[in-house]
């Protein structure tokens, strides 16, 4: 059997003069089957997104200008390497999964109570104490891993060359933040872009309540503003259930996206999905 793998390409969009960008998927050759793709719009252009059903994820690309990697010297010191760190810290926080709440039963009525919270390794040094030889080589080991972040960061060549990884390893090899079905992706599209901007018009107004409404959240666009996600870096792949077999009735293809949200939704667990 022969694969054939599309490469990236720029496809017209539905409407108006931009373009969306297309991603070639895998298929058998031999099949005779046409290339099937996904589109890609910005937040903030979604009103060119396809008024037909379909299936949408939305992404966070990590985004770092010239001045974020160039060399900036102050008092003797590099100081776009705290800087880049802390740009790589912001991204790290986007996917970051929110706290699980732990309770149990103590003895004359008491309670257990706290909280687990994801420690993925960018924010600060691990230095637990190791108990055991395996526990002392997997620290050393994050260590290493911490010392190249440390080394490749430290050269404006080696955060320019990480910032363009990052930035193209979307959506590629990340792991989306959310993913749904609609029966009109545009109407869906502008509707998660006017609730993130309704929840940024009020953190703006009562900063201090992003720690409760990133807990509370109802919604995509609430949970990307709660946790501070520009909407320049926030895009949506979509497949437009038009564009699949023409033989396949509508409804058996939105049954079909619907099978495909709910596998999607518990191989991937996207972070900002429903909770």
């Amino acid at each position: 059997m022969l694969i054939r793998i599309c490469v990236l390409g720029r496809t017209g969009a539905h409407q108006g003069t931009k373009t969306g960008t297309e991603l070639g998927v895998i298929e058998d050759a031999d099949a005779g089957a046409d290339d099937r793709a996904a589109l890609r719009f910005g937040m903030l252009d979604v009103e060119q997104a396809p008024e037909s059903p379909g299936i949408y994820a939305w992404y966070v690309k990590f985004h770092a200008s010239v001045q974020d990697w160039e060399t900036n010297p102050v008092d003797g010191r590099d100081a776009s390497i705290e800087g880049f760190l802390g740009l790589l810290r912001e991204y790290a926080s986007f996917y970051e999964p929110l706290p699980i709440a732990l309770r149990g039963s103590a003895p004359y009525g008491g309670r257990w109570d706290g909280t687990l919270e994801l420690d993925h390794g960018v924010n600060h040094k691990q230095s637990q104490p190791s108990e055991s030889g395996a526990e002392r080589r997997e620290n050393d080991r994050r260590e290493r891993d911490r010392e190249a972040l440390e080394n490749t960061i430290s050269s404006q060549t080696g955060r320019r060359a990480l910032a363009q990884l990052l930035g193209r390893a979307t959506p590629v090899f990340s792991s989306p933040l959310y993913i749904g079905v609609a029966e009109n992706l545009n109407e869906r599209l502008q509707k998660h872009r006017s609730n993130y901007s309704r929840a940024m018009e009020w953190l703006r107004k009562s900063p201090n309540d992003m720690e409760r409404l990133r807990g509370d959240a109802k919604n995509f666009g609430q949970r990307a503003a709660s946790r501070g996600i520009p909407m320049e870096n926030l895009e949506a792949w979509i497949i437009d259930l038009k564009g699949l077999e023409s033989s396949t009735s509508v409804n058996s293809l939105r049954e079909s996206a619907q099978s495909a949200e709910w596998l999607l939704h518990r191989l991937f667990a996207p972070v900002l999905g429903r909770q």
